[in-house]
């Protein structure tokens, strides 16, 4: 496939994920039966295309898995502290404490303040 068509191909792909970002946001308050099944197709092409780019170069897939790790790291946090602030998580149980013990040194070197 020559480079323009892929070019063009991905634009498509962006427009089309920024769709369904804005149409997730719609359905959020009130979530209709099948949206499973859509996640499922979403996590379907999500695998997809982390082959592709795993395999386009060691170095690439290395990058692509120290950022696809720290990510989803910080999405799991980020539900984490949002469930926590709107009362659905309570932080009073070893496996708590020890999440804090870690999440502090990890902050701790990302800061550069180890």
């Amino acid at each position: 496939m020559p480079h323009s068509e892929r070019t063009n191909a991905l634009n498509r792909m962006h427009l089309a994920v920024k769709e369904l970002t804005d149409q997730v946001k719609l359905i959020a308050a009130n979530p209709p039966d099948g949206l499973q099944d859509l996640k499922s197709a979403v996590d379907d092409v999500r695998l997809q295309l982390w082959g592709v780019l795993m395999s386009c170069s060691a170095q690439g897939e290395k990058d692509f898995n120290e950022r696809f790790r720290l990510r989803r790291a910080g999405e799991i946090l980020q539900g984490i502290v949002n469930d926590v602030d709107a009362g659905r998580l309570k932080l009073v149980s070893k496996e708590a404490a020890e999440l804090g013990v870690v999440a502090r040194d990890l902050g701790r070197r990302v800061t550069g303040t180890q």
